[in-house]
């Protein structure tokens, strides 16, 4: 059974870091432990890093809020680090050290476990699946392959390759047009409430919310704690679809 959002649509469109992949935990771990001598384990890290991105998606909404092309290459696991209590000058190495991580195998490589089954079954029950991502440097491809997804989406958005990017209404528009789907025959499922079920809702899209730690409680999309629950049919019953 599918959950509730998706009952009569013809497409579910992902977005990919923090959904679909995840980092390399035990690769940035080894990197703070040889640059600054501090051990993390992947929960806390994955905690500290959920916590910055809820943080920065409420900046983002203020008047003048920095876009993330502001904020520079890694900024996300510079926000990171420094939620870890890391100071400027280590994160700064750190990202130094990730670039030249990255460049060997994408830091994005950690596969959901839920998602090779529920892209499976959302395809089995028809529905068209596809993938919206804000990258900088266009290797959204590279990270699915890292992580064992190549070839299972129609349609990959990537935005460093399209010129927009998430929150940008266009961005979702284009997918749209490409799938030749309306936005209310289209559900949109990301870990962030700003950048993914905000803005895909603003589009008329139907938008659920991963949010696996519970972080946004006044979220007014569905809110789904594992990517399983898309097929399991569980959603957060206080949140209006």
């Amino acid at each position: 059974m599918l959950h509730p959002t998706l009952k009569g649509a013809r497409a579910c469109l992902f977005d990919a870091g923090g959904t679909l992949v995840h980092p390399d935990w035990p690769r940035l771990a080894a990197l703070a432990e040889e640059v600054a001598g501090r051990t993390f384990g992947a929960e806390e890290m994955r905690r500290a890093f959920g916590e910055m991105l809820k943080r920065v998606g409420t900046e983002a909404q203020k008047p003048g809020g920095p876009s993330a092309n502001q904020r520079g290459r890694h900024w996300t696991f510079r926000g990171m680090y420094g939620g870890l209590g890391l100071d400027e000058a280590v994160c700064e190495s750190l990202v130094s050290r990730i670039d030249a991580a990255h460049a060997e195998r994408h830091i994005w490589c950690g596969l959901d476990p839920d998602a090779p089954r529920v892209v499976d079954g959302l395809k089995r029950a028809g529905l068209l699946v596809a993938v919206i991502s804000n990258t900088e440097d266009g290797r959204l491809q590279d990270s699915l392959e890292a992580a064992g997804l190549a070839g299972l989406f129609g349609l990959l958005i990537d935005s460093q390759l399209v010129g927009c990017r998430k929150p940008d209404a266009s961005i979702f528009r284009l997918a749209l047009e490409r799938l030749g789907v309306e936005a209310g025959e289209a559900a949109f499922v990301g870990d962030s409430y700003e950048g993914d079920a905000l803005a895909a809702r603003a589009v008329g899209m139907r938008a659920v919310l991963l949010d696996p730690l519970g972080l946004h409680p006044g979220s007014v999309c569905p809110r789904i704690r594992s990517l399983g629950e898309l097929l399991g049919g569980a959603n957060d019953s206080t949140a209006p679809a």
